[in-house]
């Protein structure tokens, strides 16, 4: 693997581990000190803040490193200026229209999400916290991506995860959920300092910064960026909305809640892998385009990414039984038998989320939309017709096959086009099929042959292994020819 590539997602790695530590800290504290109503209340903040930095921050970052990338490595810091400069004013009037709604339909708003029990004023924390994040997730990562400097994406992440773990945690300890609302801000705007610190001298950045310039030129490319990113997102969430509320209607709450292990067991170990991946790629493809250079270190993120995936998913399967009480409670112990089944299709899906975002990386916008698009038309129609007769496990076959067959679809055609090489699909294969296997032993024989079903955790060991290794080789804290 090529050095930039080991340090990349060794940093994605270390930055997710940051995120998830500082989460689940998070989470056990807050939880103690609000109890299940707070928890409720606060959940439902977040809920709103999360949707509000996506309207308002209409992921412009991708338009801005993919328009301004090629840019800046010609040296043109002009009309880099431009484009960051014209992506800053959309988010000055969408932060417009934000301050406005607030004003005239925030006091309402806070009335819902507390069910009551929040002062008005709690609506400005809020705002707050979403402008804030807003300008970082879009304006600052755009600016952190131009500049190549995946080092200052993931310092920035991690000192924001640890401050918004701090200080939403002592506020919900020493003043309970209006405490914890008003430290929402608090890891949006470290975020936000740490991008403006850390890049006020880069010698990228700096010539960008101060050629900010608003064109009236710019203005479609940036919003037809936006449009399909939102047009996607929205998709997306509309679909899995649906497929769960069918999970709700003839599942019941149980059911919903059980298939709730598994895809959030899912996004921990997705964002492992792709955080790296999108970090190593995202400047060096959006400046070249889709080149033999720019594929070969596809390749190289592909090898890792895969490796990782695989790894995460065969320990989810094999260690359903302990990781549910862990993460969750022993109550949701009945879920195993989904999550098991569910982690061979989230290996297709994981693969097929590397190839959905190096298409983006690239501008071959048209694939990254009809693949997104076919993905989850394909788990929507077979969960609503699987669902109604098996529950929750429809949403299961809707998602294994929605992935299985899209990432058929996107392996052959960047196959065809150079994209993929065969020794690389052929890997591919054999982690999946040992995941099938895997899982097929685990689901018939597990309960019979009790704790000998652990021997299934030595591919797995083995592969983390590797990863782990790898990982600790590019964050420098081993070296070549030197054990830990």
């Amino acid at each position: 693997m090529s050095r930039s590539a080991n340090l990349s997602m060794s940093r994605g790695a270390a930055l997710s581990l940051a995120r998830l530590v500082s989460g689940i800290v998070r989470v056990k504290i807050v939880a103690l000190a609000l109890g299940v109503g707070g928890v409720g209340i606060f959940a439902l903040a977040l809920q709103v803040n999360v949707t509000a930095v996506s309207l308002v921050s209409m992921s412009l970052a991708v338009p801005i490193i993919n328009l301004g990338r090629p840019r800046v490595v010609a040296g043109d810091f002009g009309r880099t200026g431009e484009i960051a400069g014209t992506a800053l004013a959309i988010l000055a009037i969408n932060v417009g229209v934000l301050l406005l709604a607030s004003a005239l339909l925030g006091g309402p708003l806070i009335l819902w999400i507390g069910q009551g029990q929040l002062d008005p004023t709690l609506l400005w924390p809020l705002v707050a916290a979403v402008i804030l994040g807003a300008l970082a997730s879009s304006f600052w990562e755009g600016i952190t991506y131009l500049s190549d400097r995946f080092d200052v994406y993931a310092k920035a992440g991690i000192a924001s995860a640890i401050a918004d773990m701090l200080f939403v945690a002592v506020g919900a300890w020493t003043h309970g959920l209006r405490g914890a609302i008003i430290a929402l801000p608090a890891g949006p705007l470290v975020l936000l300092s740490s991008y403006a610190l850390l890049l006020r001298r880069d010698r990228l950045a700096r010539p960008v910064l101060t050629r900010l310039a608003i064109s009236a030129d710019q203005f479609p490319p940036l919003l037809t960026y936006s449009a399909m990113m939102f047009g996607a997102v929205a998709l997306t969430n509309l679909g899995l909305t649906t497929a769960r509320a069918a999970v709700l209607f003839y599942g019941g709450p149980s059911a919903n809640g059980g298939l709730q292990t598994a895809t959030s067991l899912s996004a921990y170990i997705l964002a492992f892998v792709t955080t790296g991946f999108w970090g190593h790629l995202h400047a060096r493809a959006a400046a070249s385009g889709d080149t033999e250079e720019v594929r070969n270190e596809l390749h190289h993120a592909l090898d890792r990414g895969l490796l990782m995936a695989f790894t995460g998913c065969g320990l989810a399967m094999v260690l359903a039984d302990y990781l549910l009480p862990l993460f969750f409670s022993r109550q949701f112990s009945s879920a195993a038998p989904l999550l098991i089944a569910y982690m061979p299709g989230e290996f297709c899906f994981q693969f097929l989320t590397l190839l959905i975002s190096y298409q983006l990386t690239v501008s071959l916008r048209r694939r990254y939309l009809g693949w997104s698009i076919t993905y989850i038309a394909l788990l929507v129609a077979i969960a609503l017709l699987a669902v109604p007769r098996f529950g929750a496990p429809g949403f299961v076959a809707g998602h294994v096959a929605g992935s299985a067959l899209t990432l058929g679809l996107a392996v052959s055609l960047c196959w065809k086009k150079g994209q993929l090489n065969m020794p690389l699909i052929l890997r591919g294969l054999i982690y999946l099929s040992i995941l099938v296997g895997t899982a097929a032993f685990m689901l018939t024989l597990r309960d019979k042959v009790g704790a000998w079903s652990l021997l299934a955790l030595i591919p797995f060991v083995a592969s983390g292994a590797l990863v782990s290794w790898q990982l600790a080789l590019g964050l420098g804290i081993i070296r070549h020819g030197r054990t830990a």
